[in-house]
């Protein structure tokens, strides 16, 4: 014979299922959570090095009667990881944590616009918009080299289109964004929307100095 206390103890499958739910839905939730905290951390920590490629290009310059680093294809002396290489810290990896399995070196390139046809960096003085001409993006992942190809993208041309962008960067590496580096020597993560219409402005726009 069931006793009172045995009787209020009893669950009901309804009940039991109902707190199965909750806890799922609570469990669901905590890991959401946890995702969103990880890519926080990792796009902070993206956004930390591009500051710290900022600043090792500003003391280049300096150094360097306002030039801006070279970058081609035609040495290793030409790469612009090796000419800020003494301004950087020891621990620059050049490599976004949240794209791991990235198959370039580093997944960090520089714009080949801001430089001339032999690959010699253009000088800081003749910029237009300083603050707003990306110098350094984020690799697509299917790309290898250590700086963009929009020069010879645009074939001449004064812009190029967002398909094309796209193509060579990884515009959202970041969720719906990615982060930049801009010429000022300022980071920051824009959209893809907003890099869009940054691209579809008059000249200059996000790549042209």
């Amino acid at each position: 014979m069931k006793t009172r206390f045995t009787e209020q103890l009893a669950f009901t499958l309804v009940e039991l299922l109902t707190v199965v739910t909750i806890v799922a839905v609570l469990t669901s939730l905590g890991l959401a959570a946890t995702r969103g905290a990880t890519e926080k951390t990792r796009a902070t920590r993206c956004l930390n090095d591009l500051r710290q490629v900022g600043t090792a290009l500003q003391l280049y310059v300096g150094d360097n009667g306002g030039r801006f680093p070279n970058t081609s294809h035609q040495g290793v002396s030409q790469s612009w990881t090796n000419t800020l290489a003494p301004f950087l810290k020891t621990n620059f990896l050049g490599r976004c944590c949240a794209v791991p399995n990235h198959r370039a070196k580093l997944t960090y390139a520089w714009n080949d616009a801001l430089t001339d046809a032999t690959g010699l960096g253009i000088m800081a003085a003749t910029f237009q918009k300083p603050s707003t001409t990306m110098v350094v993006g984020e690799l697509a992942t299917n790309q290898v080299g250590e700086h963009f190809h929009f020069t010879s993208t645009r074939g001449g041309a004064s812009r190029i289109s967002p398909n094309q962008f796209k193509a060579e960067v990884n515009v959202q590496c970041h969720n719906a964004g990615a982060n930049y580096l801009f010429a000022d020597g300022h980071s920051e993560k824009l959209l893809w929307n907003d890099v869009q219409i940054r691209l579809n402005q008059t000249s200059p726009n996000l790549l042209m100095p």
